[in-house]
Parts: C-alpha cells; sequence; structure tokens
C-alpha cells in the first residue's frame, strides 16, 4: 500500500535535513548555460533534481557523479532535446521553457505528467513573445505541453504580473543573460514568492551574471557564466517538518543547517514557530537550530505570500493552537502540485477541524481533539509529509501517498524514525 500509519511518539536527536531542492535546480540551469565545468557540492538527489538533470543531458551536457557532488561539463553549443518531460518538476518546466529558447534551431516540446500539465505558463509565454522568442501552449489554452522555437533571445522590454509564480521571473533571469541585448522585466504587484527571486539572483550573482534591481525592474545585461564550484545549502522547506515533528511530539530537535546566509524563503518558518511558541535555539557556530514545545501553541494571523510551501505544516501546526488560526496570502498555492489551499481545507477537516476558505485565506478553528481518520495527501509531497506528522501525537492517523516524498525528502519516513518516531509503512 502507499500509505503510513503514524503512532504518537517523542522526537529527539540530531538530525541533518535534505540539501535544497530549489538551489539545486538553479545551480543545473545555470551549470548547463556556463562556458566551463562547475562542481555542484551537495545537490539534492531527488524526483523532481532528477528531471532537471535527466533534461541538462538531453542538452548536451555531460554530469559526473562524484563522491558527493556532481562534476557538470555543459555543451559548448545547446543540443535540441526535440521533446523534454519534466514529469511533476514545475521549476524544470518553468526553467527549461526559456532555456529552449536559447537552442540554436528548431522546435523543443517540453511536456510532463497529468498534474503538471494544468500548470499555468501564459504570464512566461507572453514575456517570452516580447524578447523575441516564438512559443505557445499546444492546447492554446496557457498550459503544457508547450512549444518552443529556438534561434536565441532577442532580449528588450517586458512586463509579468507576479501574483501566480516567481518561477516565471527566475526563468527569465537565469535565461537573459544569454540575450542579444540588456532585458528589463518589470514586475507587476502583488508579487508572491519573492524570496524565491531573491534566491535566483544569489545564484546569478555566483555565477558571474550582472543583474541590477530598481524597485520593481530588474535589468539583465549579457554576460558569460562560469562557476568553478557551488555548494548547494540545507533546505528550510524540508527542515520545517523536522521543526514541526520536534513541536507537535512535545520533543526536542537539533537541526544541522548549512548555508544559512543564503537567501531561503522558507526560513520564514522559525518566525512562525516562535509567534506560536516554541522555543528556538540558534547556534551560528555549529550551524545548528534546535526547537523544542510544551505543547501549548498560540494561534493568529500568518502571511504566507512570500513562502506558500509552508502552508501544509502551518496549518497542521493550528491544529494544535490554543485559539484560531489565518492563514492568508496563499491563493497562489492552488497551483502547485496540488490544489494546496483545497486540499488542506478539506483534508484535515477530517480531524474534527473547522476550516473557512477564503479567495485567498484560510481560517483554522482547532479541534477538542483529533478524530481518528485517513488522510489523503493526493500524491503531493508536501501534504503528505505534513499530514502524517498529526500522527505523532494523535492515535489513529493513516496518510495515503507516501511514495510522492522522492520529489523532496526520499529519506523522510527514515529521518522522523531515526529520531525515535513511530511510522509505519503498511504493507
Amino acid at each position: 500500500m502507499d500509505s503510513v500509519t503514524i503512532k504518537p511518539s517523542k522526537l529527539s536527536g540530531i538530525i541533518k535535513p535534505p540539501n535544497s531542492k530549489s538551489y539545486t535546480h538553479r545551480a543545473l540551469c545555470l551549470s548547463l548555460l556556463s562556458n566551463s565545468p562547475t562542481i555542484i557540492v551537495d545537490p539534492l538527489i531527488s524526483r523532481d533534481t532528477n528531471a532537471t538533470m535527466d533534461s541538462c543531458l538531453k542538452f548536451g551536457s555531460e554530469i559526473n557523479n562524484l563522491e558527493s557532488s556532481l562534476e557538470f561539463i555543459p555543451p559548448s553549443i545547446l543540443s535540441n532535446p526535440g521533446k523534454v518531460n519534466v514529469e511533476n518538476s514545475g521549476t524544470t518546466l518553468r526553467f527549461l521553457t526559456s532555456i529552449s529558447a536559447l537552442v540554436p534551431t528548431g522546435e523543443i516540446t517540453i511536456t510532463g505528467d497529468s498534474s503538471l500539465q494544468t500548470r499555468p505558463m501564459q504570464p512566461l509565454i507572453d514575456s517570452l513573445h516580447d524578447l523575441g522568442v516564438s512559443c505557445q501552449s499546444l492546447n492554446n489554452d496557457g498550459t503544457p505541453p508547450i512549444i518552443v522555437h529556438g534561434g536565441g533571445m532577442q532580449g528588450g522590454n517586458t512586463e509579468i504580473s507576479g501574483s501566480i509564480s516567481s518561477q516565471f521571473v527566475s526563468s527569465m533571469l537565469i535565461s537573459c543573460s544569454q540575450a542579444k541585448q540588456e532585458t528589463n522585466i518589470k514586475l507587476i504587484e502583488p508579487i508572491v514568492s519573492e524570496p524565491y527571486i531573491d534566491s535566483t539572483l544569489f545564484m546569478i550573482d555566483k555565477f558571474g551574471g550582472l543583474v541590477t534591481r530598481n524597485n520593481n525592474v530588474l535589468t539583465i545585461q549579457p554576460a558569460e557564466y562560469s562557476c568553478n564550484k557551488i555548494h548547494i545549502p540545507s533546505d528550510f522547506s524540508a527542515a520545517a517538518f523536522l521543526f514541526t515533528g520536534a513541536i507537535l511530539s512535545r520533543g526536542k530537535v537539533t537541526v544541522i543547517m548549512d548555508g544559512q546566509e543564503m537567501p531561503q524563503a522558507d526560513k520564514n518558518i522559525l518566525n512562525i514557530i516562535s509567534q506560536m511558541g516554541a522555543s528556538i535555539d540558534i547556534d551560528s557556530q555549529n550551524s545548528s537550530i534546535a526547537v523544542s514545545s510544551e505543547g501549548n501553541l498560540s494561534g493568529g494571523n500568518f502571511d504566507l505570500s512570500s513562502c506558500p510551501d509552508l502552508l501544509p505544516v502551518v496549518s497542521v501546526l493550528s491544529l494544535f493552537c490554543s485559539n484560531s488560526v489565518k492563514i492568508t496570502g496563499i491563493e497562489h498555492t492552488k497551483y502547485k502540485e496540488s490544489n494546496r489551499m483545497k486540499l488542506v481545507s478539506t483534508e484535515l477537516q477530517k480531524t474534527g477541524a473547522t476550516i473557512a476558505e477564503y479567495e485567498d485565506s484560510l481560517v483554522i478553528e482547532p479541534p477538542n481533539s483529533i478524530k481518528s481518520c485517513r488522510l489523503n495527501s493526493y500524491d503531493d509531497h508536501r501534504l503528505f509529509m505534513a499530514f502524517s506528522l498529526i500522527g505523532l501525537c494523535s492515535e489513529g492517523i493513516e496518510v495515503i501517498g507516501r511514495k510522492s516524498i522522492d520529489v523532496s525528502y526520499p529519506n523522510f519516513i527514515d529521518d522522523i524514525n531515526s529520531l525515535s518516531g513511530k511510522m509505519v509503512i503498511n504493507q
């Protein structure tokens, strides 16, 4: 069976989470466009990053596995892969759409699984048109498959709404350094997931790109990428589940976090759990963060517009607060691997919570006690991991969708159990 049963248990110990999926994607794509080899140290190897790696190979790169690192040798000229299947990776889809325009000649089709083929792409398509790229949705509805015609990117001026996905902006930032002339991208507010744009800018700078920002206008100068070695930081998106597990189990978990100086949207989890009443001890010397709780959590208002991937864990924490929780700025979570906003609402009501769903927010009234229930993650990795943590302090919780964890945190169940958790895979 594709489910786990979680028994009440108290988490304790020291653990290192996976490295960043977000930074691994960016390192691979920037390495693909570089003019010299790059050593990528401590990349995340998962289903999503494998989709990007496989795609890079099809564009002509060579990737050699070294001990805990990758040697990435870019092609002198991008090959035309013809068709690229990125499976369920939205980041790969968005980044490769712009990169495909840099292939000298021919047509590239980018597609994926049924879930990915519902992802909105029209804002990126429109902006690429502005920059001299010929591309379109095969179904003419703004969703994949996407057809991109090679021949290079002219550059110039475009504007793009920031309200659906920051990945559109990051995609253009990565590829526009290879445009024939200067590019100006004007961001139309509201801008969601903005720290992810900061992560992209951080990485472009490491690779020698030339990008400046003046308010909401990003200017990209033509530049050649090169970076001998890049280190991938520990992933706050993954660490958020470990912090949440420590809190719900009333335990104490010390999480080793490398590369904390690198921008990460989900580092905001520390502010959120602190506001809820968890104890946080940051040891900068040892790059560690210890989180514990005695179980007395407070509700409140939490704006996740800049860190939407935290919706599942914040929602689960809300079930155990002493008062209601309002989570705002989450309308764009409808366009993730699943409609996370809707599924969080419908599934967590099975626990006995009362949840009101609005256009861009959820209001969660925690139950007096958690009901035994079977929760369906609908093969969304973040929903599965968050839902399973409920069982650490509640009897009778089963969660469907175990196989989805290979998207971002393949060792999640093993790591929780190594901390004295009791997650049992149903046979």
